[in-house]
């Protein structure tokens, strides 16, 4: 994955998709959501969209004579009439009024005042009628036209009239509603179209390029057209894979992605969509669209780079962590943005890597990466930050997406695997599913989440919190040990600020006998001393790394990555 994003978008599948999305579903007021019926028509050769369609607004408790949409600004020739109710019927006028400009030109989201022809009553919907073109040479945030690709993801870039739902976010961007209703595409013969919900294509439809489908879940309505070859899995959630060319390694792609959906089904619940699928885009394409992968509701896009390597558990573990963690329940606010999805879908990463890889691969994971992954996403990548001077609290991390995105992803990950052990593993999974049940599609505040996860471990965790989430910078722990006949004795030292954490002590001779007891901290020093009934060679705190810490080997990397930017 590169820099700038991951995001955190068919067959029906009953028994497992299509029961979880129901079910998440079921506890929403369809009546608080946006419902659209869109033609859209995509033109490949000119790098155009064309779009038309019908928009259902949720009702609001007061009378109304405007309204506001966001739309790309990519966009143009906007044009809105008023359908419904009939007493408010006519050609409504359109006023661009603020364009919110993203960290790259051409990136930003305008806002459309609809002026409407006729003040709408309190607790009635509008239905609006809309058209409206655009795309063009320049790429947006996950959405680009091209010849052998396009996309766009309501996610990232608004292609379609989206209702702003709340304050900017920090990097330009509006928060937009969910959307559910009909979706009809038009692409040139040849081309083949994922979109998201059910698909309702007869195959003459599908030879002449039209693609429909039925979403009556709430997502943000994304598309990926290209020519591909399309293969399928046989995991109990249908998967897919969207290839530009044939590939040797494409079956290992279908069974490692269903094996890391498996997994983190266990870890998280039930997935949230009736389908998967992985589809490539040209690694240049993606990357003027500012991603390497980019987990949308239902499917993720991924790079022809990676395609063209090994199938990545972890790389493909962070995405599809994403299904659940930004996608199906976000942030509410600025605090606890980024650990919130990128920190948890991370931890998902790590979980899916140790699940299927095994725990010594979890080790590498976390204190040097994983191979062919992103190099600094790991203890390692965290303590040069601290060398470059760029450490932050997790809580409320910074504007930076970069910075943000490379903290969670490095720290962030691992503080929430130590939280897993300290609540228990099993119970940690249990509180995350309970979580995502009862807030699916919802926005949360960053301390509601930390209030629950408290509430399901049933005691403090504040301490937890406070040394984690709230400081920066990680221990140093140092031991001392010595054997007396049959004990061993030592103490543990660290310096202020002092953390509480529990820590292994593995003791091991020369000729393989070891033991392993575990010592909680919570002071500067900290004193034990156990039985034991063999000859003790080495005595090591911590020997699988399970706790965020320096060691000597990171002191020696940060001291040379500190003179390295001095230089």
């Amino acid at each position: 994955m590169k820099a700038i994003v991951s995001i955190g978008i068919c067959l029906l599948f009953c028994s497992v998709g299509g029961f979880a999305h129901q079910t998440f579903y079921k506890n929403l007021d369809a009546s608080t959501l946006p419902q659209y019926s869109l033609s859209i028509r995509v033109v490949p050769d000119a790098r155009r969209l064309e779009v038309a369609g019908t928009l259902s607004l949720p009702a609001a408790n007061f009378p109304r004579d405007s309204l506001e949409l966001s739309l790309s600004e990519l966009m143009s020739d906007f044009r809105v009439e008023v359908v419904g109710p009939d007493s408010a019927a006519g050609h409504a006028q359109t006023e661009k009024v603020a364009v919110r400009p993203y960290s790259r030109p051409g990136w930003g989201t305008a806002t459309w005042r609809v002026h409407l022809p006729y003040q709408i009553n309190a607790n009635v919907p509008p239905i609006l009628r809309f058209s409206y073109e655009g795309g063009g040479p320049q790429t947006s945030f996950i959405f680009s036209l091209e010849s052998e690709v396009c996309f766009g993801a309501g996610i990232g870039t608004a292609w379609y009239p989206e209702i702003e739902d709340g304050p900017m976010q920090p990097d330009g961007r509006l928060r937009g509603l969910r959307g559910t209703g009909s979706l009809k595409f038009f692409v040139p013969p040849g081309y083949v179209l994922e979109s998201q919900g059910t698909s309702l294509s007869k195959p003459e439809e599908i030879s002449r390029g039209e693609f429909r489908f039925n979403i009556d879940y709430p997502v943000f309505f994304a598309f990926v057209a290209g020519r591909y070859t399309v293969q399928h899995g046989r995991g109990r959630i249908p998967t897919s894979l969207y290839l530009l060319k044939a590939r040797a390694n494409a079956d290992s792609y279908l069974t490692g992605s269903e094996k890391v959906l498996e997994s983190l089904v266990h870890e998280f619940g039930p997935y949230p969509h009736p389908a998967f699928a992985i589809l490539e885009v040209p690694s240049e394409q993606a990357d003027r669209a500012g991603f390497s992968g980019a987990s949308l509701e239902s499917f993720i896009l991924s790079n022809t780079d990676f395609l063209d390597k090994d199938f990545n558990t972890a790389f493909f573990g962070h995405e599809i962590s994403h299904q659940w963690w930004g996608n199906l329940v976000r942030s509410k606010s600025v605090q606890g943005r980024w650990m919130m999805s990128e920190g948890m879908a991370q931890y998902g990463s790590l979980r899916a890597v140790e699940m299927l890889k095994g725990a010594a691969a979890a080790e590498r994971y976390r204190r040097t990466g994983y191979p062919d992954y992103i190099s600094d996403q790991n203890a390692l990548g965290y303590f040069t930050l601290i060398a470059k001077g760029t450490d932050h609290r997790l809580s409320d991390l910074p504007q930076d997406g970069d910075l943000s995105r490379a903290l969670s992803n490095s720290k962030g990950f691992i503080v929430w695997d130590m939280l897993s052990r300290e609540v228990g593993r099993r119970r940690f999974s249990q509180i995350l599913q309970n979580f995502i049940r009862k807030h699916a599609y919802q926005r949360v505040e960053w301390n509601k989440y930390l209030e629950e996860i408290e509430d399901g471990a049933g005691r403090n965790l504040r301490w937890f919190y406070d040394q984690w989430f709230e400081r920066t910078g990680a221990p140093a722990f140092e031991i001392n040990w010595k054997q007396e006949g049959r004990r061993l004795h030592g103490v543990i030292t660290q310096t202020s600020p002092y953390y509480q954490a529990t820590l292994e002590i593995e003791a091991k001779n020369i000729r393989g006998r070891s033991f392993v007891r575990t010592v909680r901290l919570r002071e500067a020093q900290t004193s034990f001393s156990f039985p034991i009934d063999f000859h003790v060679d080495s005595a090591v705190l911590d020997p699988h790394y399970l706790v965020l810490r320096w060691t000597p080997e990171y002191r020696a990397a940060a001291n040379e990555a500190r003179s390295f930017s001095q230089n």
